[in-house]
């Protein structure tokens, strides 16, 4: 069942959302948030659950939503599922499943262009409808930021220490570049109102607020867990049928290569034009690019993988990035296993080549990145689409964790190094 909502306005079903959640009333929530410039959805209440620590529970998700392509499916992966697996040993390293994919008796699908769509059951769709209305009535106003500042767990000394560390690996020749992460802290100030669904909604609201993005998302983790990304970061994206012969279409975006940007015009297109043209930050984009066609070469078809000759700049919020888009068709009857498996994690939360970075992070990194490095998936009707959540929150009762992180190249400053990663938590900053 596809039909129309009565949801008018990006707005409206964001004060919705947000109202709702605050109030009790969207159990489950997902919400994949493209702040009015992409694609959202919205779910709560899923009637089944698929999880636990091992990729062949892919498999089951794979058949019952072949099966019924009208129903959605969201859920995430953790980095410690795809990086257990790659290094072939035993997966449950994380605080909570490796895997969880719901699938909702109905959701809302909202297009940048204003177009909505409701899947699912009919009886289910009219309730959420109605569930979202009433939540939009009631307006949600400007919440303030209720989190006191975000506060490394690792002192400097350590971590620029720990940056020399990948230096010496990539000097020995185990990796040429390394993506190491450090975990960030913050409390809830004392004067965010009480209730923790009502401070997530507040500390979303004014993220998207002032920092909106593409692959932004709300996800209800547990009873007292919720994620909150800011990303714009694709994993990859899956269209049915658009592909060679009518084959599926896959599409994925390395990225890699990152510069703050400057409050002043001129000064920050000067830093994104020096980004574009660096040479260093050039190659260890390609690194990262020609690991994606490696990855996808092997599932695709042969003669339709393509890489755009040169990558370009994006501007975001809070950086410009170089990024590339790789292309290909994928093989009738590819398993959502297959694919997953072929390309999870994304090298650019790894480094190059995959395997050598992964086991340097291991050695250097001592806390769980849990969802931070993973992916949030979306399965629906025309295909499926993976971000990469990166600058995502996890907010329990006692306020937010935040892992940072940054590409360790076989040269650097470990100081400089350091901020940058501290750069990244800016868009979850009072």
């Amino acid at each position: 069942m596809a039909g129309e909502s009565s949801i008018t306005s990006e707005p409206m079903l964001a004060n919705a959302v947000l109202r709702g959640l605050s109030q009790g009333w969207l159990p489950g929530l997902a919400w994949l948030d493209g702040s009015g410039q992409g694609r959202s959805f919205v779910g709560a209440e899923p009637d089944l659950v698929i999880e636990g620590d091992d990729m062949a529970q892919l498999d089951a998700v794979d058949v019952r939503w072949r099966a019924d392509p009208s129903r959605v499916w969201v859920g995430w992966l953790t980095y410690e599922l795809g990086i257990d697996f790659m290094l072939s040993r035993r997966a449950g390293r994380g605080p909570r499943p490796g895997l969880c994919l719901r699938r909702y008796p109905a959701v809302l699908e909202r297009h940048a262009d204003g177009h909505e769509l409701v899947h699912g059951d009919p009886d289910a769709a009219r309730q959420l409808a109605g569930v979202l209305e009433r939540a939009a009535s009631a307006p949600m106003g400007e919440p303030p930021w209720p989190l006191e500042p975000l506060r490394p767990r690792l002192v400097p000394e350590e971590y620029r220490e720990r940056v020399g560390r990948a230096q010496q690996a990539i000097a020995a020749g185990r990796a040429s570049h390394v993506h190491l992460s450090q975990q960030l802290g913050a409390r809830w100030k004392a004067s965010a109102p009480p209730g923790t669904p009502v401070r997530v909604a507040s500390a979303y609201a004014s993220l998207r607020r002032r920092r909106p993005v593409t692959m932004g998302a709300l996800l209800e983790a547990d009873a007292d867990t919720w994620f909150l990304s800011n990303s714009a970061e694709t994993l990859l994206g899956v269209r049915h049928g658009q592909g060679l012969e009518g084959a599926d279409l896959v599409r994925v975006w390395p990225t890699e290569g990152v510069r703050p940007r400057d409050p002043d015009p001129a000064r920050d297109a000067a830093i994104g034009d020096a980004l574009l043209h660096d040479p260093r930050e050039r190659a260890r984009h390609q690194s990262i690019v020609d690991q994606a066609c490696e990855d996808l070469g092997r599932i695709a078809v042969p003669g339709t993988l393509y890489a755009e000759p040169q990558p370009q700049r994006r501007v975001l919020p809070l950086s410009h990035q170089l990024i590339t888009q790789v292309s290909a068709s994928l093989p009738r009857g590819l398993s959502l296993r297959a694919l997953v498996e072929a390309m999870f994690p994304a090298a650019g939360v790894i480094g190059s080549p995959r395997q050598g970075a992964a086991q340097v992070i291991d050695e250097l990194e001592e806390h769980a990145r849990g969802i931070h490095g993973g992916a949030i998936v979306v399965l629906e009707p025309n295909g499926l689409s993976m971000s990469i959540p990166v600058r995502t929150a996890s907010v329990d009762r006692y306020g937010a964790t935040l892992c940072v992180g940054g590409s360790i190249g076989g040269e650097g400053d470990p100081e400089a190094e350091r901020l940058r990663t501290l750069a990244e938590a800016q868009a979850f900053a009072d």
